[in-house]
């Protein structure tokens, strides 16, 4: 039965004020993810539009998780430092009183300190780039230093989940490898007693066009195809003005999104400037 009155969520839930469509997503996220064995090759997945407020509906599915029994939140990142840094600050500011409570602590995993006892029972989420450096101390600083936190229940939330973590090469000997970066994730994965896997990201088609299976009998074809165990959609936020609006809408010279963008007429030709640029368009 999922708990929906827990202190993380509830308060979560009433500083940010979740439309009805927001909190069903959320909610229908952390039921699937109790319901279903999710792993690195079969997660479950928010699917989102580009920039619809998918970050916002993660940090409440990661509330209600630990309201739920979850006790770590891994969240991977871009392989920016500014994304990452980006993540790290959103993440703080938005569960702040809980930090200020002592309930909860967040981390960079590049600046993480080694934990002592009354930390390690409160919620912890770490951040980490998805690049080498990163996910190795993920695995050493994190699990290796503090392996009891490896017997909890965790959740991994791979954000932009179309970089880097799906992906795979052919080795001079024509093998199929996955590669470095995706074998780091699911070697952590592994080594975790009781570890869910969701993805988040706007572009999913890494996922959902893999084959039903490899394909190959050769066990030298190291090949596991990766599909969603299940997909909850996130509503757009109210406001939200995308790509439909931009590149569909704007194509109705009624509606204000006929002024943003307009191709310019058949007829006309590009100036160009004595270097040779284009400066603007006249008639023919």
């Amino acid at each position: 039965m999922l708990n929906t009155d827990g202190p993380f969520y509830s308060a979560l839930r009433s500083k940010k004020n979740y439309s009805a469509d927001i909190a069903a997503c959320i909610e229908s996220t952390v039921a699937h993810l109790l319901d279903n064995t999710t792993t690195a090759r079969k997660p479950g997945m928010l699917l989102g539009k580009v920039q619809s407020g998918k970050t916002e509906t993660f940090l409440g599915v990661v509330a209600l998780a630990f309201d739920n029994g979850y006790d770590v939140a891994i969240v991977l990142t871009k392989g920016t430092k500014a994304l990452t840094e980006q993540t790290y600050e959103r993440i703080r500011r938005t569960y702040d009183e809980f930090r200020q409570q002592e309930q909860l602590q967040v981390y960079d995993i590049m600046a993480m300190p080694t934990l002592i006892g009354y930390e390690l029972d409160q919620k912890l989420v770490v951040v980490a780039k998805k690049q080498k450096d990163n996910l190795r101390r993920l695995a050493t600083a994190l699990f290796e230093r503090h392996p009891e936190l490896a017997r909890k229940r965790i959740l991994i939330v791979d954000d932009e989940a179309d970089y880097a973590s799906i992906g795979f090469k052919l080795t001079k000997d024509e093998r199929v490898e996955i590669n470095k970066i995706a074998g780091q994730i699911d070697g952590i994965r592994t080594k975790l007693d009781r570890c869910d896997f969701l993805q988040v990201t706007a572009t999913p088609y890494s996922l959902y066009l893999q084959p039903p299976d490899s394909g190959e009998s050769d066990a030298a074809y190291e090949f596991e195809p990766t599909h969603p165990a299940f997909t909850v959609l996130v509503p757009e936020m109210p406001g939200y003005v995308g790509g439909d609006y931009y590149f569909g809408a704007s194509e109705d010279e009624g509606r204000a999104a006929g002024l943003f963008h307009r191709s310019p007429p058949r007829n006309l030709k590009p100036c160009t400037t004595m270097t040779g640029g284009v400066s603007g368009w006249k008639t023919p």
